[in-house]
């Protein structure tokens, strides 16, 4: 359980408890002016019974204003509290998780190293070199395959994420299958950097979506 989550469960907790007490208290206030109601019609002869009487009608106005005044400022901030419980939900609808966020910087820098290491098999003449970079990405994307997106965001959100690492698992795969010198070839070359431009362009859509800041992560390169 993340922060924020334990945050939602407290104020929405929170909310919930404000939410009863104040109903509690607006039950409290309208039996109270019932029975105010009830000892208004009635009519004492004995000064002293009227007297005590007032007194004890004054007495449940109070208590009936002090009990409506309560169950209002309960109310309002259950409200209150239940508001913060939608931003917090929807804060966590339309943002990347911590373990999302890692994954799209890690996938973006891999998928650029990637393109640049297919760039040099076609001129590289230290054929065993490139063959354990090419092993060695081919296992880090083929590692997104055990990614999965965070279920707390929109259904939107998910999809574009898990369809992301998807595409980097079978790009992984694909790649772990190929010999430098067969992707010296054009045909085979072109057909895999189409698939790593299919991912980048997936990895576009999710920076529009969650707002990402790709700029920042171009200065990083």
């Amino acid at each position: 359980m993340t922060i924020l989550d334990g945050l939602f469960i407290g104020i929405l907790s929170t909310a919930i408890l404000c939410m009863i007490f104040a109903s509690a208290f607006f039950v409290s206030s309208f039996f109270i002016r019932k029975k105010i109601k009830q000892l208004e019609q009635r009519r004492p002869k004995r000064k002293k019974k009227r007297l005590f009487l007032k007194k004890k009608i004054f007495k449940l106005h109070k208590k009936r204003k002090k009990q409506f005044r309560s169950g209002v400022i309960l109310f309002m901030l259950g409200g209150i509290l239940a508001g913060g419980t939608v931003f917090s939900r929807y804060h966590q609808a339309t943002n990347l998780s911590d373990r999302d966020s890692d994954g799209i910087v890690e996938g973006y820098f891999l998928l650029n190293k990637t393109e640049q290491q297919l760039a040099a098999v076609k001129e590289t003449t230290n054929k065993e070199k490139t063959k354990k970079n090419l092993r060695e990405l081919a296992a880090k994307l083929s590692g997104f395959g055990v990614r999965y997106a965070d279920p707390r965001l929109t259904l939107e959100g998910q999809k574009l994420l898990n369809r992301y690492y998807s595409q980097m698992k079978e790009l992984g795969l694909n790649l772990n299958n190929q010999s430098a010198e067969s992707l010296q070839e054009k045909t085979i070359y072109d057909d895999y950097l189409a698939d790593i431009h299919k991912v980048q362009a997936t990895q576009k859509k999710i920076f529009v979506y969650f707002n990402v800041n790709e700029s920042a992560l171009e200065q990083k390169k």
